[in-house]
């Protein structure tokens, strides 16, 4: 039986949004988000310390993109990525990897430092800028950003586009996100991952400590 450790507004959003898409079996263990203190981040209750964290069997591992990896490949029976030979592999293991590898070490770092250092906030935010005008421009011609079909790149984007969005990052002149949102908001999956954050208010702000 797979097993997710969640806690709402981390990134474990993702491994319950795909569980849902794939129609997959699984417990979803809820649990309170621990701020991190003294540079400690391995600090919340699952077996490895992190949210995600995913149990399957004797296999426990954490890291978002990673099992989304995982569970499409395992469980995903040729859905929501291309297959190996196909010309749009490589463009989906791009986006997989994009949010992790460009967008979050920008929004961690304008979430650290918005009160200490300002003026990096600021800097940050501009790298940040184009960084979502990348994304932007390959929405221009797609409905998705592999192309016509949805993906699990869609969810490991979306997430992070999610973030910057409620932290009022996301410019006007990004036309193609916001329909690009909505679109994946219409999704059943999302839609019962989206309840989730209801209960955000017994937890304090944290996406910075999940990946």
């Amino acid at each position: 039986m797979l097993t997710l450790y969640h806690s709402p507004m981390t990134r474990s959003l993702r491994v319950f949004w795909v569980l849902e898409e794939l129609g997959l079996e699984y417990v979803l263990k809820s649990i309170e988000f621990i701020p991190p203190t003294d540079g400690k981040i391995f600090v919340q209750n699952t077996p490895i310390g992190r949210f995600p964290t995913l149990e399957d069997g004797e296999v426990t591992f954490c890291e978002s993109g990673a099992i989304v990896e995982y569970l499409i490949e395992r469980y995903g029976e040729n859905r929501l990525a291309p297959p190996l030979t196909s010309p749009l592999r490589a463009k989906y293991l791009q986006w997989m990897h994009f949010p992790e590898g460009t967008l979050n070490p920008y929004i961690n770092a304008i979430r650290r430092f918005a009160e200490s250092s300002p003026g990096i906030a600021a800097a940050m935010s501009d790298e940040l800028d184009i960084a979502i005008g990348f994304v932007n421009a390959e929405l221009a011609d797609s409905p998705y950003i592999v192309g016509k079909d949805f993906t699990g790149a869609d969810i490991m984007l979306a997430v992070s586009l999610l973030s910057i969005n409620m932290m009022g990052l996301l410019a006007e002149n990004h036309t193609h996100i916001t329909p690009y949102l909505r679109r994946l908001q219409s999704r059943p999956a999302l839609a019962k991952v989206m309840q989730s954050l209801a209960t955000r208010a017994e937890y304090p702000e944290h996406p910075v400590a999940c990946r």
